[in-house]
């Protein structure tokens, strides 16, 4: 017999001792299932697999917990990016409806005195507050071309501001109450004192109410109003609340502080008596 029929007879022989071996274990892979009794060849090659696979499984759950944290800490940051978008945008909006709230409240503040007797008001805006470090003034969007001139009389709902000393076709410069070169004949409202006097500027954010006669009865909480005289100002427009009466002080009579009526540091919109 020569080698290769040798080799032919060894993998006849070998593969039919395989398929033996197969047939009987198959037969009692059978029989151990019918009799409900674990399989010899399952139990072996369980107990031999087994080990690696929980090896392996746990190797992965223990690289899952080391490296998760960033997949879990990228998506959280891109979570964290919308929401900090999302608080910005809802930021934006308050934002915006508590300026409309306040211009409503403002506007609606403003219609009854716009619809009062007499030449309608011009309602403008100031684009300059205080732009001369020398003067207490202000600068507005409207000028000569919309009916505004020299001595043009200033005022918001609350009272009175001051008076336009200089006027372009599209400007107009305001000289403010809180100026102390201001002036403005000034009355006590009270009926039972109706002193005169002139209010100016004090030199901050209150008023002065000066050249009062030594006997006038001025207290704290009296309403001062315009009075008339001067020339520029008409009577009745509200000029503030007496805080203070200063004693006599010589020739000059007595004076009072007063608590404007108008915060002449947040105006945004007044309106011109032409």
């Amino acid at each position: 017999m020569t080698s290769e029929s040798a080799r032919r007879a060894r993998r006849y022989w070998t593969v039919l001792f395989l398929a033996i071996v197969g047939s009987l274990l198959g037969v009692w892979h059978n029989r151990s299932l019918a009799r409900r009794q674990p399989d010899l060849v399952v139990v072996v090659v369980r107990g031999a697999v087994a080990p690696p696979i929980r090896l392996v499984g746990r190797s992965a759950r223990w690289l899952s917990l080391q490296t998760s944290w960033i997949f879990r800490g990228r998506a959280a940051a891109e979570e964290n990016r919308k929401l900090r978008a999302r608080v910005a945008a809802l930021e934006g909006e308050n934002v915006s409806l508590r300026e409309a709230a306040v211009n409503y409240d403002r506007l609606r503040s403003s219609i009854g005195f716009f619809n009062a007797p007499g030449p309608h008001p011009i309602p403008a805006h100031v684009i300059a507050l205080r732009s001369d470090p020398r003067f207490d003034t202000l600068i507005l969007d409207h000028g000569s071309q919309d009916g505004i001139h020299v001595n043009s009389v200033v005022r918001t709902p609350a009272g009175l501001v001051g008076h336009v000393f200089e006027v372009t076709s599209t400007t107009s410069s305001v000289l403010m109450l809180t100026d102390q070169k201001s002036g403005c004949g000034a009355r006590v409202q009270r009926a039972e004192s109706r002193a005169v006097g002139v209010a100016a500027g004090a030199g901050g954010a209150d008023l002065e109410l000066r050249y009062l006669p030594f006997g006038a009865d001025v207290r704290p909480g009296d309403q001062i109003v315009s009075s008339g005289l001067g020339g520029i100002y008409p009577p009745g427009l509200p000029i503030g609340r007496v805080s203070r009466v200063i004693p006599d002080g010589g020739a000059a009579g007595k004076s009072a502080r007063i608590e404007p009526a108008v915060d002449f540091g947040r105006l945004e919109e007044v309106y011109v008596l032409p």
